[in-house]
């Protein structure tokens, strides 16, 4: 059985420093990235020749529309990781890389991240809970995640074959990845490289994942999101994401 270690990245600019030290110390025969798999040839260009990084950046602003502030708090988050991948290819000369979101997928997460900032920022400047719009944008949150695991599942099996080991940076739920890699065939080793406290929000996600956005009481949902805003204040008045989380 083929394993497969799955890399848990975090929002946060350490844990993708600990994951590109652990990705220059093991071997391995392909690596997947979490990015649409439309950058796959552009990330593999990026790692033979050593092109700038700006030019990879902006394909995937070309390639998803996504808008300049928020691929730059994901390239900060990432930069770790995309520093060291021309090195691997010097370390592991016949290493395959592959990008495996879908990207139609990857396009309609980017929108419903613009919404939910429009939304918190209106909820931030009324402090009005608006909570059928929160609960309508949670549920369009795991209809699209189920669609995309079961893409992003399609794209690593075709990808991984009959490597003897293969690692995914993952940054979504462990367990549903798992269980569906499993069932096709592959050993799935998480492995964590930062405990950290989620935020009102994934809490929030977790729970409607587990029980089902309908069966969330209203004051559960009500709870986070207020607490959610709470966190926003804080996060925004620190110099970035990990400042915030180690105060």
């Amino acid at each position: 059985m083929a394993l497969v270690s799955a890399l848990i990245l975090t929002r946060f600019r350490e844990t993708a420093e600990k994951a590109a030290a652990w990705l220059t110390k093991e071997r391995y025969q392909a690596l997947f990235l979490d990015l649409p798999e439309d950058l796959t040839t552009f990330v593999r260009e990026y790692m033979a020749k050593g092109t700038p990084q700006e030019g990879l950046w902006r394909s995937y602003g070309y390639l998803t529309g996504l808008q300049e502030p928020f691929i730059n708090a994901l390239r900060f988050q990432m930069d770790p990781i995309f520093n060291v991948l021309p090195g691997l290819r010097r370390l592991m000369p016949m290493l395959k890389v592959y990008c495996y979101q879908d990207m139609e997928c990857q396009i309609e997460a980017n929108r419903l991240s613009e919404r939910l900032l429009l939304l918190a920022t209106r909820e931030r400047v009324s402090r009005k809970i608006r909570l059928e719009e929160w609960r309508t944008l949670l549920a369009d949150e795991l209809e699209l995640a189920a669609l995309g695991l079961g893409r992003i599942v399609d794209n690593v099996v075709e990808g991984a074959g009959t490597h003897w080991r293969d690692v995914v940076l993952y940054g979504g739920l462990v367990k549903p990845f798992k269980d569906c890699m499993e069932a096709k065939g592959f050993k799935v080793k998480p492995i964590y490289f930062q405990r950290y406290w989620r935020s009102p929000l994934d809490v929030l996600r977790i729970l409607s994942w587990a029980h089902g956005v309908d069966n969330v009481p209203d004051e559960v949902i009500m709870r986070c999101v207020r607490t959610y805003l709470s966190y926003l204040d804080y996060v925004l008045s620190s110099e970035d994401l990990d400042a915030a989380h180690a105060k």
